[in-house]
């Protein structure tokens, strides 16, 4: 992971605020959401930029990681539940809150009605603790939005002006997310702030995401390669790809993730309240190839799922990101399928990539 560095502009907000005697307030997190793929690390991101105790983690369950747990604060925590939401924010005195949960794409397909409930309600819930706070001004609230907003007609290449006409329940409720948020900010002040992430790769399960395939498919590779450096028999089996081969969708490594996000909260408030952004496109087939130049034995065998293919045929290609790289400087590392198989198989630690959800997602 790259460390964060803030911005010149931060800094010298913070030099001016010392000269002047005033007393520049230290950012606190609410996370919701925190156990998942991107919750465990982006906690930890938070926590070691701007203290241990600045974050309080939540969720519905407890982490499996136990450095959530010992590393600060942690919480139970229904979004659903909007006394509650608000009830943690006002203890924690959090001048963020960070919303991460929800189901993802494909596990919201096979159960719409919960996907709905945390998604919209949960949403309204977190806004309004925002907005309605004991500390005054309202909170800034991150909540990302997805590649799953858009539909067939956003076309090849989707940007920020692209038609929003999701297939799916859980794009639906990112579309839900990004105008709330989007009326909060006009009507309360919420400072609301929104990227409309694609496919976030890590060493790690998915959670029941179109694009989980591509980490199986590293992590699998990265068995091998374990296996091989321990003089053990490296598996014959090929690798099942539930995607067919030459399906091409936009992603991002989860370092990038991490700490772009972190600069995106940390910058002063952007222009727009959503941004679309990417950091590569890749088939299948094209990772397959780039692993290959490690592992010249490793085979895919392509099985695709077709509530999952489905989704996947309705997203865009690529994402344009050109507003969020002028306004705020996103500006990924991993641009390249093979830059983003070096980083995963020989660069991040599994242990450090966040809590294995092991939990078996069937899509019937």
């Amino acid at each position: 992971m790259r460390g964060y560095s803030s911005s010149s502009s931060s800094s010298a907000s913070a030099a001016s605020a010392a000269a002047s005697g005033a007393v520049e307030r230290m950012p606190k997190f609410l996370v919701t959401g925190s156990t998942g793929q991107l919750g465990v690390q982006l906690v930890s991101l938070l926590r070691s930029t701007f203290g241990a105790a600045s974050t309080l983690a939540t969720d519905v369950r407890l982490p499996t990681d136990q450095n959530m747990l010992n590393e600060g604060p942690y919480a139970f925590l229904d979004v659903t539940n909007g006394d509650a939401v608000r009830r943690l924010a006002d203890q924690h005195e959090a001048t963020h809150i960070v919303h991460l949960a929800s189901l993802l794409s494909a596990v919201g397909e096979a159960n719409p009605e919960l996907a709905l409930r945390i998604g919209n309600e949960g949403t309204k819930n977190v806004l309004e603790a925002a907005r309605d706070c004991e500390g005054g001004s309202p909170r800034t609230v991150y909540a990302p939005s997805s590649i799953a907003v858009f539909g067939p007609s956003a076309g090849k290449v989707a940007g920020d002006k692209s038609h929003l006409m999701p297939s799916t329940v859980y794009g639906i409720t990112k579309v839900h997310l990004e105008l709330l948020g989007a009326y909060y900010r006009k009507k309360y002040g919420v400072d609301f702030r929104s990227l409309r992430y694609p496919g976030v790769v890590s060493a790690t399960p998915g959670g029941g995401g179109t694009t989980d395939w591509s980490m199986d498919m590293l992590m699998y590779a990265r068995q091998m390669l374990s296996d091989k450096a321990a003089g053990k028999t490296t598996t014959a089996i090929p690798f099942e790809c539930f995607l067919k081969k030459d399906t091409f969708l936009p992603y991002v490594s989860m370092d990038d993730t991490l700490n772009e996000t972190v600069k995106f909260l940390s910058a002063s408030q952007p222009p727009q309240c959503t941004y679309s952004v990417s950091g590569l496109s890749f088939t299948p087939e094209q990772l397959h190839e780039s692993i290959r130049r490690h592992i010249p034995e490793f085979e895919v065998t392509y099985n695709p799922c077709a509530v999952r293919q489905k989704i996947a045929d309705s997203w865009p290609d690529s994402c344009e990101d050109s507003a969020a790289r002028r306004d705020w400087n996103w500006n990924p590392a991993v641009s390249t399928a093979d830059a983003l198989v070096d980083q995963i198989l020989f660069h991040e630690d599994a242990d450090d990539a966040g809590e294995q959800n092991l939990q078996k997602v069937t899509i019937k």
